[in-house]
């Protein structure tokens, strides 16, 4: 079967108008155009339809099922042409972002937010991973832009480097380690729940590193993280936007470090090095370089 679009809409236009001739006015076609695209159409499908008993033209139950799947291609054709305005606009079809949890999602939502009051045509996916799960999501799911604390060793990246994000190590107020006042060293520390988002990556080196493992939980996230914490369960790495308030509050406490009490990450952007982002990864670029 070879439905041809022109058979849609001829198909489209007598449906809609009644006759032949106001559907042929319609598209600026012969009365005979019309006529040879109906019975092609016919041809292909064959089926009848159209009850030509009537005095008016009218559709038969097949003929109605079959204009609804020629809708459907007009449909789709214009969606093309739509696609097609857009890509000469500059505008992705869809941007995929990927970064790290531990970099303010704020920011990023706020130019989705903005591009999407603007009207701008672009569909956007965005997703928080965590460390080497970045780059993974990055690879997997070819995402266009990634932001990522650890360096990426995926080849042709263009990197460009993001403010810093500072973490603190803290503990809920009724912990032990948030009773001594001191400097805490490693052996103080090891004692106790260090809890950390799928484990650390030495590659950040955080103070902590050299914990013993067994001392430690692994959590999904840092919502999972901060709950942990607040809960007493044990100790570990957050950073300042998650924790503002509650540190404010005295509910949560910093503890001091003899190796430093707290940590920058330091986030990089990446997107390909061939070809130039679209408009949409160029504003979410520009904004996330300024935060």
């Amino acid at each position: 079967m070879h439905v041809t679009l022109e058979q849609a809409r001829a198909f489209d236009a007598l449906a809609r108008h009644g006759t032949y001739q106001r559907a042929a006015e319609a598209l600026r076609k012969t009365h005979g155009a019309l006529v040879h695209a109906i019975k092609a159409l016919e041809a292909q499908t064959d089926l009848e339809l159209l009850d030509r008993r009537a005095y008016r033209t009218r559709l038969s139950p097949a003929g109605e099922r079959i204009l609804e799947h020629c809708r459907k291609l007009l449909a789709a054709e214009r969606e093309l042409h739509g696609a097609c305005a857009e890509l000469k606009t500059g505008w992705e079809p869809t941007l995929r972002i990927v970064f790290d949890g531990v970099v303010p999602a704020e920011p990023i939502l706020r130019v989705v937010g903005q591009l999407r009051r603007e009207g701008a045509p672009t569909r956007f996916v965005v997703w928080a991973e965590f460390l080497e799960g970045v780059e993974r999501a990055w690879v997997r799911d070819e995402m266009d832009v990634m932001i990522s604390v650890l360096p990426a060793t995926t080849p042709g990246l263009r990197a460009m480097r993001l403010p810093a994000v500072r973490a603190r190590l803290v503990a809920h107020k009724s912990h032990p380690l948030a009773k001594l006042h001191h400097r805490l060293g490693g052996d103080e520390l090891a004692p106790h729940v260090l809890i950390t988002v799928r484990g650390s990556d030495p590659r950040l080196q955080l103070a902590t590193s050299q914990l013993d493992a067994s001392s430690t939980v692994h959590l999904h996230d840092f919502a999972a993280k901060k709950a942990a914490i607040l809960q007493g369960i044990g100790f570990g790495w957050m950073p300042d936007h998650l924790i503002t308030r509650e540190l404010r509050r005295g509910e949560l406490v910093a503890l001091a470090l003899e190796k430093g009490s707290t940590h920058s990450f330091a986030p990089t952007l990446y997107v390909r090095d061939a070809g130039k982002p679209g408009r949409a990864a160029q504003r979410l670029i520009e904004a996330l370089k300024g935060a």
